[in-house]
């Protein structure tokens, strides 16, 4: 390993300490060397606050002149909440700056590396790029796409099911594995569940990290959730998907219909259209995209998932499975929808961690895109 390649290790170590707090910025990490010693180093600790070169400069001090600065993405080169750290980065007199991976926003794609070199300070970029990418994975989407990451987790028996025939499904997997998906929660800004879900689980979608986080999604297209669902209770605030054309269709009487009555019934409306008889998912996603969501977790049911993988939306599989078998014709799957006919139409995936939690297994795989 290089020398370059060790101090962006050093800044990516500390650009991980910002999770889950930057969002929707991108986590980046920042250390000044100068006579292979550190002078100073930081990261983004949280949304608005100061960005990593700045307060790995700061902390420099006189000792930043002629120094080397690594720093896991391009510096910004625009006034947003803060004022652009390639200004800071200037006034500060490094001699050079390591740059593991370009802005992927359009709007800043090198426009920090010209300004850079424009001031006479030698630029290198692409240090472990793979791994500040890795790092940011919903940032770097949502830039190029529009669109969140999207992380689909299922919690099923060893036969495939996640609630018996009666419905029952709390719990399938244990306490342990409960866990595990309150990290993933925390992990997200947003969570995703349909309306069945939300009415058979009566889910609340917490975190339990003390954060205003994640936000939480449901698809209801006709408003039929009761006010009283726990979805809608607590800080988070809580999105609900709805048919644009029933909304136009129905007006006043869909929207304060004795069901969903109340003046300060705690959610926010996104009309999204209609795509044969269903909520059209993408456009949702990209919705949810321009409100700065990067990662979005999904946790089911069996006919969302179904639809969000028929139409190749999910970069991310969560597949926790319990040491039980409950049977049963009717019992719900963790995928169900129309399926496939053929087996050469099957969705592939590729293995990225197989792990052991307790007594149960946790498969964590991407689709194959080729």
């Amino acid at each position: 390993m290089s020398r370059d390649e060790t101090w962006m290790k050093r800044a990516l170590a500390l650009a991980e300490r910002g999770r889950p707090h930057a969002s929707p910025n991108p986590l980046v990490g920042a250390v000044v060397v100068r006579n292979g010693k550190v002078t100073g180093e930081g990261y983004h600790a949280y949304f608005g606050g100061p960005h990593a070169e700045a307060v790995a400069l700061r902390k420099a001090g006189r000792f930043a002149r002629e120094a080397a600065l690594y720093v896991t993405l391009e510096p910004c080169s625009t006034w947003g909440k803060t004022p652009p750290c390639v200004d800071t980065i200037i006034g500060s007199r490094v001699s050079r700056v390591i740059i593991g991976s370009a802005d992927p926003n359009p709007e800043n794609y090198r426009l920090g590396i010209r300004q850079l070199k424009k001031a006479g300070i030698q630029v290198r970029i692409g240090v472990l790029a793979q791994e500040v990418q890795k790092q940011n994975p919903g940032f770097f989407k949502r830039m190029r796409t529009g669109l969140p990451f999207v992380t689909l987790k299922m919690a099923q028996s060893l036969d495939g099911k996640i609630a018996t025939a009666g419905g029952e499904s709390r719990w399938v997997t244990s306490e342990t594995s409960r866990r595990f998906v309150h990290r993933l929660r925390a992990e997200a800004d947003a969570v995703l569940v349909g309306k069945n879900t939300a009415l058979q689980d009566n889910p609340r979608l917490e975190a339990k990290t003390g954060d205003p986080k994640p936000w939480r999604v449901v698809l209801d297209p006709d408003l039929e959730l009761p006010r009283s669902a726990r979805i809608f209770k607590g800080a988070p605030l809580t999105f609900v998907a709805v048919s644009e054309k029933r909304l136009k269709e129905k007006g006043d009487r869909l929207l304060f219909g004795k069901k969903v009555a109340g003046p300060h019934f705690p959610r926010i409306l996104i009309p999204i259209p209609e795509k044969g008889n269903r909520l059209e998912l993408k456009a949702l996603l990209r919705k949810l995209a321009s409100l700065g969501v990067n990662h979005l977790l999904v946790e089911g049911g069996g006919e969302v998932a179904w639809s969000l993988i028929h139409e190749r939306l999910v970069d991310r599989f969560v597949w926790m499975v319990a040491p039980k078998i409950i049977g049963g014709r009717s019992a719900k799957t963790s995928v169900e929808g129309e399926g496939i006919q053929k087996l050469e139409k099957a969705f592939l995936l590729r293995w990225e961690k197989v792990s052991r939690l307790g007594s149960e297994w946790i498969f964590e795989a991407a689709p194959r895109r080729d």
